[in-house]
């Protein structure tokens, strides 16, 4: 008898249980939220963002950090509207979770993201961060991107044109930089505008595109563009630098 009752007391209460459940119900409505335009924008960032595309465990990382960044963005739009922000209320009783009251802030929390997303691309992709840092001389880091990213995603005119040496096969590649992107093993490029060139510097043929994919250990490019202008035969075939 003594044992039966102390186990009653032990054991919880229905409305515990309830309680519990219920604040369990409010902690996985919480991660929907959050994670809805978070996604959003950790997609778009892992596919056009500097560097290369970041592991899964960074991805769920950035996407809940990104989802964060979305409301708080969207809390300051509500206060500066002077309306009142559903989830407030709603996190007030947990116990009853209705995402319906949140609809609106559901739904301008997907096209918010997308406009963050776009905004932390032109802040990424342009290193402003970097240039504040280095303006101000705090440090003289570029950030985790490698060179290649850095260097190819740089906005200079001289890093745009290129001599792609192929070592084995006793070619140069001269083009304007149209494309690339990068993975665990290899460096992808693609170049506009070609002209191929022989070990001799004898010109041997003329493309207006070219895919180059080399190991990341086996890249020889220069740089031959300077603002007073590269002395090539593309320079006379070709005066325009656009598509």
């Amino acid at each position: 008898m003594t044992i039966a009752c102390n186990l009653h007391k032990i054991a919880p209460s229905k409305t515990t249980f309830q309680r519990r459940w219920g604040i369990l119900d409010f902690a996985l409505a919480q991660l929907a939220l959050i994670f809805m335009p978070g996604i959003i924008w950790a997609n778009i960032d892992a596919k056009y963002g500097a560097g290369p595309k970041p592991q899964q465990s960074v991805l769920i990382m950035r996407a809940f950090l990104f989802g964060m960044a979305t409301y708080s963005a969207l809390f300051l739009i509500y206060s500066v509207c002077g309306q009142d922000f559903g989830y407030a209320s709603l996190a007030s009783d947990p116990k009853k979770v209705d995402l319906f009251k949140l609809k609106d802030e559901i739904a301008w929390s997907i096209p918010l993201s997308f406009l963050l997303s776009i905004g932390w691309l032109y802040v990424v992709n342009n290193q402003l961060l970097a240039r504040f840092v280095h303006w101000i001389k705090a440090s003289q880091r570029y950030g985790d991107e490698d060179v290649w990213s850095f260097t190819l995603n740089s906005s200079d005119a001289a890093v745009e044109y290129v001599h792609f040496r192929d070592l084995e096969n006793g070619y140069i590649f001269a083009g304007w930089v149209r494309a690339y992107s990068e993975n665990e093993g290899n460096r992808e490029l693609l170049l506009r505008d070609v002209i191929v060139y022989d070990d001799k510097g004898t010109k041997i043929s003329t493309s207006p595109r070219l895919y180059i994919s080399r190991a990341k250990n086996n890249i020889w490019m220069e740089f031959p563009y300077n603002k007073e202008g590269y002395k090539d035969d593309n320079e006379k075939t070709n005066n325009s630098r656009g598509n």
